[in-house]
């Protein structure tokens, strides 16, 4: 039976706007010649899979936080069994790190891109490590651009803001669910474009 994904804590605003955040920005790719491809043999510049590249990266961040939506992930993998992958490692991360700590600074994210997105660069290929790396600056951006900001130049003291006073954002605000519906139509449109690849090779 195939594992289904779901999220038991009731996530916030900031998941769902980091997700689309982070998938609309893999149309950053489209300029480039073969970086995002529809045809049978996609491979790794299928849509879907650059979606789901950008969509762990632009959460991956929050691994740092008590409560997140990567932390809460849950795998139903049937008959009652039930894991959480990313629990573990978030515990150990918010308690060491803390949240926005190294983890939401450039250095923190580029330790993390040698980890993950330099073995899918060699192994996969060069479209998804790009989309997980854009998943993971799409964060910071978002962040960046709340009252709380990010430690951009860990280790660097001082938290880094990307927008003046009068417009930073607040967690879960009027602002953010705005912006939340304005990022959902290109976030949509990535795997709208990868079920419409799977539906020209079957019809």
């Amino acid at each position: 039976m195939r594992a289904k994904c779901r999220c038991d804590y009731e996530i916030a605003v900031t998941g769902p706007t980091h997700l689309a955040l982070g998938v609309s920005a893999v149309w950053l790719l489209a300029p480039i010649p073969g970086a995002l491809s529809h045809g049978p043999q996609a491979g790794a510049a299928n849509p879907a899979l650059l979606t789901l590249a950008a969509a762990l990266g632009a959460l991956l961040p929050d691994l740092d936080a008590q409560r997140s939506t990567i932390r809460y992930l849950r795998l139903d993998l049937g008959r009652g069994r039930r894991l959480r992958p990313f629990e573990p490692v978030a515990a150990l991360v918010s308690r060491t790190l803390g949240h926005r700590g190294p983890l939401h600074s450039l250095l923190g994210i580029g330790v993390v891109w040698l980890l993950l997105g330099l073995p899918t660069l060699l192994w996969i290929g060069w479209q998804p490590s790009a989309a997980f790396a854009l998943g993971m600056l799409s964060h910071l951006l978002g962040d960046g651009c709340t009252k709380s900001g990010v430690p951009l130049l860990f280790p660097r003291p001082g938290r880094r803001h990307l927008l003046p006073p009068s417009l930073r954002l607040t967690t879960g605000s009027l602002a953010e669910r705005r912006l939340l519906a304005l990022l959902a139509v290109p976030a949509l449109l990535m795997p709208l474009s990868a079920l419409l690849m799977l539906l020209s090779g079957i019809l």
